[in-house]
Parts: structure tokens; sequence; C-alpha cells
């Protein structure tokens, strides 16, 4: 038995992979799957249900892959890929008999030499893809097969956009048969390379497998997730058949011709490759899911952007590319997500075989039945014309309707698949809306790049200001960097996203860790973010053996508005003798709006000599009574002029209040503002005072009252030597005044 194949063995063997279906994808473009080949054969004059027909057989040979599987994985999946792939290649170049056969024997026997090339092409395509889907089970690892599926698709686009540009040139400058036959040269060429770059894959060594009996067949089917994702893709499969016709339609309709049709397939590819390695990395990161039904969705729509297309008009290629590109961005994000729910979810690894031959016939005989009624249904509405409302009624307005409600229902069941993540739809589509995801992605690219510490400190730092949850994931890598620096700067990184409960947990967890230096700013940091999930750990912090932790945490707790707190902080604060824990009590108590902590404060207030310090416990008061706003502004304009902002203060408490005081107080208020507008403030602290001590005694009855008095006192013993006694009565009489 061969040895089993590591991560690593499989990874550096996948740019083979990324050569094979680049090459391939030009064989195919070139061939039969892309729109030159449809052009070809209405060219050889088949009508649409022929053409629907021939287009059958190829997912109708699919079938075969219940009878075969258990002999190619005996056979050996690598062994058996090479052989038939490399077969249908050299059938595929008996494409360049058709116009010899034409002009002996005719149309007819042209056409039945395509369809005998097709079926063999077909059979060949089925046991090889049989043999495939398995063996590439196992040679990508599933941590990485989103984003190397990406990686893959925009490689292959890359070299079917060539295909498609010079397939469109050769179309457009030659006549009859010949350009059809130099791309079928063209492509067989590529074809053969890629079938050379399938024998440096790993793996796919022959395997014993038992034969597939129809208990088996229906064991498979009883699964019933399977079931239920082959339901919602058949759904899918019959609503896309029409689609193959996308040439037929533009030519007839809309007016292109030959060589625009067949660049109208860039549209597609470069859609996709603008979106694929995001929709991989995406898949990779945060489900199959996710992805695949955000495609799904955006495939629904596009049947009425095609109904509403310009017609014969010289804006009917632009609408069709535009279009075109949609679609190629829809239909990367449904392939992408599809293929890796399948692979990671769907199908159980043990039992590919079965289960995957089972999915590939009946993924064979839906696409079959769908390509076949989709021709002669074309043919049948061929007498529709006319015009409803906006829309242009003709041969295609049924299929595009019907491709609208089929691709819908079947998002409604793929949402019912078992998921590979815990990711909704909604939950990833808000990652695209929230913060800035453009500097996101150039913030993550920034972190990834980084090369020393001062780089990932800076690209950190970007993180956290983008507030996009897209760098969640990175974030939390940054927690765990060995560099303190970058630990430290995603705390604060971290701290600008919001509420976000992974990050929310992952600071808890910091804050009930070991190094202190990080808990506390941890602490301070689930203060910030305004989580609610972060109460119980801050709470607990309050026992902490470390005082800088107890502080950060009481702050926390008093922004986050933890009421349950507020007895307990007030019963320390009048207990506390170290300075900096009574200060945070204290601003924790003024955050939280506790009336009862007025008089403790203005003790804490009096025995405190540091000026921001007691600059911070007034604020504390002015947020009791309500006036944390005016209190900010009023100390910015005093520190620019301490005289005319006192003034101007007291004037409009007088205009507002001055009616209902005796002419005797509002005289002393009218002094008291003039005193200060002349810049005569010790005299004019003094007038405050006494000013104070007259107002109404209802007010002594409140929070606002207990304020002036104890500034009114202060006011005479200070004067104008501590700035936040001013302050504090200001911003009082400016709250009694509204």
């Amino acid at each position: 038995m061969a040895a089993e194949l590591t991560n690593t063995e499989k990874i550096r063997r996948l740019p083979w992979n990324i050569a094979l279906n680049a090459t391939n994808n030009i064989f195919a473009t070139l061939t039969f799957f892309g729109s030159a080949f449809v052009l070809f054969l209405s060219k050889l004059g088949a009508s649409n249900s022929d053409i629907g027909f021939l287009l059958s057989l190829l997912p109708f040979s699919g079938i075969v892959a219940l009878f075969i599987a258990p002999t190619v994985a005996r056979f050996g999946y690598k062994r058996t890929w090479v052989i038939f792939f490399g077969t249908r290649k050299v059938i595929a170049a008996g494409l360049l008999l058709v116009p010899a056969v034409m002009g002996r024997f005719g149309t007819g026997a042209a056409l039945t030499l395509v369809a005998i090339l097709m079926l063999g092409f077909a059979l060949c395509r089925a046991i090889s893809e049989t043999a495939l889907y398995p063996w590439s089970q196992e040679y990508i690892p599933n941590s990485v097969r989103g984003k190397h599926s990406a990686i893959n698709d925009m490689v292959a686009r890359v070299t079917g956009i060539l295909a498609i540009v010079v397939a469109g040139y050769v179309l457009g400058v030659s006549t009859g048969m010949d350009g059809f036959m130099l791309l079928f040269a063209i492509g067989v060429i590529f074809g053969l390379v890629s079938v050379w770059s399938s024998t440096k894959l790993p793996g796919g060594a022959p395997t014993q497998a038992k034969s597939i009996s129809y208990k088996d067949f229906l064991g498979v089917l009883r699964d019933k997730n399977f079931s239920l994702y082959m339901i919602a893709l058949g759904l899918v499969i019959f609503g896309s058949a029409p689609l193959a016709f996308l040439p037929i339609f533009m030519q007839n309709q809309i007016g292109l011709n030959d060589s625009a049709i067949v660049w109208l397939q860039m549209g597609p590819v470069i859609g996709g490759f603008s979106a694929t390695y995001l929709f991989g990395w995406a898949a990779d990161r945060y489900g199959s899911k996710p992805v695949m039904l955000l495609g799904l969705y955006m495939k629904t729509l596009l049947p009425i952007a095609w109904l509403l297309m310009p017609r014969n008009s010289s804006l009917s290629l632009i609408a069709a590319m535009t279009i075109a590109f949609i679609w190629g961005i829809a239909e990367i994000g449904w392939a992408i997500g599809s293929g890796r729910l399948l692979f990671v979810k769907v199908v159980p690894y043990e039992k590919r075989a079965e289960y995957l031959a089972v999915y590939y016939a009946l993924v064979g005989v839906m696409g079959g039945i769908s390509q076949n009624i989709s021709g002669q249904l074309l043919d049948s509405f061929s007498h529709i014309s006319g015009q409803f409302l906006i829309f242009t009624l003709d041969p295609f307005t049924p299929l595009f309707i019907g491709v609208l409600i089929l691709t819908g229902l079947s998002a409604m069941l793929f949402y019912r698949v078992q998921a590979d993540s815990t990711v909704s739809v909604s939950e990833f589509a808000g990652l695209f809306v929230h913060g800035n995801p453009l500097l996101a992605f150039e913030s993550l690219i920034g972190y990834y790049r980084a090369r020393d510490e001062r780089a990932t400190v800076a690209s950190t730092e970007r993180m956290g200001k983008t507030k996009s949850p897209l760098t969640v994931d990175e974030l939390l890598e940054a927690l765990q960097d060995p560099r303190f620096n970058v630990r430290f700067e995603a705390i604060i990184a971290i701290s600008r996203m919001g509420s976000e409960p992974r990050l929310v947990d992952a600071l808890c967890h910091i804050l009930d860790g070991t190094e202190l230096s990080l808990s506390n700013i941890a602490a301070w940091a689930l203060g910030r973010m305004g989580d609610e999930r972060a109460l119980p750990t801050l709470r607990a912090g309050l026992d902490s053996s470390y005082r800088s932790i107890i502080a950060h945490c009481a702050r926390s707790l008093g922004t986050l508005g933890d009421q349950t707190v507020a007895p307990l902080l007030l019963k320390r604060l009048q207990e506390e003798q170290d300075k900096g824990l009574r200060i945070a009590y204290a601003s924790a108590l003024g955050n939280l709006r506790t009336r009862e902590a007025t008089d403790v404060l203005f003790n804490v207030l009096e025995s405190v000599e540091n000026e921001g310090a007691r600059l911070e416990i007034a604020l504390s008061l002015a947020r009791i009574l309500g006036g944390e706003p005016q209190f900010i502004r009023l100390l910015r304009r005093l520190r620019q002029d301490r005289g005319m902002t006192a003034s101007q203060v007291i004037s409009s408490y007088k205009r507002k209040v001055g009616r209902s005081l005796d002419p005797e107080l509002q005289r002393l208020i009218s002094e008291c503002a003039n005193q200060f507008a002349a810049e005569h403030v010790d005299e004019a602290s003094g007038l405050l005072a006494h000013m104070i001590t007259r107002l109404p005694r209802g007010i002594n009855d409140d929070v606002s009252g207990k304020i002036l008095d104890e500034c009114s006192k202060n006011l005479r013993q200070f004067a104008t030597t501590r700035i936040e006694y001013l302050l504090l009565a200001l911003t009082t009489l400016h709250a009694i005044g509204n």
C-alpha cells in the first residue's frame, strides 16, 4: 500500500494542478465548451433541439460512474485519469475532419460525425472524471481547498481570456469553417499539454474498492444531507441549462455578431477573476455555505437583467458585457462554495468512491435531461414575440423566467444543507459592509508581508482602524505573537473594533492571565469596546491582587454602566486609602451617575493635589448632574478666556431664570457677570460665591444644590487657584438654567 501523502507533499505539487487546469481551460474554451462550438453547430445547420441533444451527451455520460467507480479505484485514480483524459483529447482532434466529411457526404454526415465524436469524448470524460473527483479530494488538502480553487481559477481565467481573444479575432477575420478548424487545432495542442501536466500530480494509487450494489446506491441516497444537496443542485442544473443557448440569444435577439459573442465570454471570465481569490479565501475562512448562497442570490437576479437588455443598439454589447461580468462573479462564488461544501461536508472522505460516483451520475443525468429539455422548449417557444410592460417577449423569455424561479428555489433548499461553519449568509455579507473592507484587505496584506516588528505593529494598528470584522482572525493571531509590542498593539487595535464575541473573549482571557502589563490594557480595552459580555470578568477583576488591574476594571465597569457594582465601589471609595484607586472609583461612580456619592466625591476632591486628577473627579460630579458635555466645553473655553466665558454663562443664567428672582439678586448676578467680563476674576469669584448663597434654597434639595454649596465654600477659599470649583459652578448654573 502506498504511503499516505503529507499535506506538505500535496501542497508542493499543487502548481501542476494549476498548470493542468490552465491549459485544459484553453482546450475547453476552443472546443466543446465555448461559445464558438455552439456557433459552429449552428453553422452546420443544427436546430436548437439538435444542439440541446448534442450538448446533453456530455452530462448524460456521467451515468457510467455508477458502474465503473470500483473498477476505477482498483485500477488507480491517476492511471485512469491520464489514460482517458488523454484519449478524449485525441477524440477531439477528430473535429478537424468535419469539413472534409461535409464536403464529401453533406451536412447530415458531418453532424453525425460530430455526434459520434461527442459521444466518445463524453464517455472518456465521464470515466476520467469518475477518477478525478476522489483523486482531487486526496491530493488537495481541505485547509487550502478554497484558496487553491481560487488561485487555480484565476490562472485558468487568464488563459481563458487569451483563448477568447484569439477565438474572437480568428472568427472575425475568417469565413466558413476555416476559423473553427484553426481554433480546434490550437485547443487540441493545449489539451495534450494539460495531459502531461496531470502526470506530475501525486497520489491516485490503486485501492481496494467493492462494487457499488443497489443497496449501496440506496444507502447514499438515504443520507438526507446528501440528498438535499443533490435536489438543490438539480434545480441549479435545470436553471442553468438554458444559459448554454445564450450565444444564440445574443445573435438572434440582441443582434451581436459571431466575434462579439465570442468576446462576450471575457465578461464572466474577468468578473470571476476579480472575485475568485476573495471567494476562495472567504470559503476557507468563513465556510463554504455563505459563499455559495451569496453566489446563488446573485445568479437569481441575472435573468431579469437579460430580459431588460437593449436590442440591436450600440449599447447592446456594453450591457451584455456588464451583465456577463456580474454573472462571472456570481458563478465563481457559487462554484467555489458548492464545490468546497461537497468535498468538506457533504461527502464523507472514507466513502468518497460511492458518494462521488452517485454524485457524478446524478449530475450527468440531470444535466443531460436539462439540456435536451431546454433545446426543445426553445424550439417550442419560437412563435413567442411582443412586448409586456418594459419586457420584450421572445422564445427565450419563458426560459429566463424558469432560470429565475429554479435558482431561487435552489437557494432555499441549499439554506437547509448542513454547513461547514457557523457563519450565516447575513453575517458573511455583513463582513463587507461594516467598517472599511478595502482598507481591511490592505492591512491584511501588510500584516502578512511585514518583515519586522515595527512593520507588524503598524499593520496591526491599521487593522484596528478599519473596524472591519474581516480582520478579526488576524487580530486574534496578533494576540499570540511572541513580540510584546505586537501583542500590546493588538489589544489597542481590538479596542477600536466594537462588539465582537471572539475578541471580547480573547481580552477576557488576557485579563484573567498572568501578564500584568497586558491585563491592565485589556481591562481598559474591554470598557472601550462596550460589550456587556465582559462584565463578569471585569467584576472578578475588582478582587485582583494588583491595584492597577482593580483600577482599570473599575473604570471599565463605570464606562459600561454596570449599576450592580455601584454600592461596592461607593463603599470602597469611603474606605480606600490608595490615591490611584480612590480616583478610579470616583471616576466609575461618576459614569454610573451615583447620586449618593456626591458628598464623598467632594471629600476626595479636597484631598487630591494633582490638577488632572482633580478635574477628573470634578467631571465625575458633572456626570452625576448630567452635564458632561457642557463641562468639557466650558473647560476648553475657560482655558482660553476665563473671564469672558464665566461672564457669558452667568449672563445666560440670568436671562433664563432672572425674572423669578428678586431685584437685589438680579443686581448681584449682573455685577458678578460684569466683574468677570472686566477680568477681575478674584472679585468676581467672591461675588459668584455670594450669589450662590442667595439663590432659592429649593435647589439645595438635590445634587445641583449640593454641588453649588460646595463650590461656594471653596470659591471663597481658593478663588481662581483651583479652576475645578469655578468650572463645576458654571456647569451647574447652565444645567439649572436649562
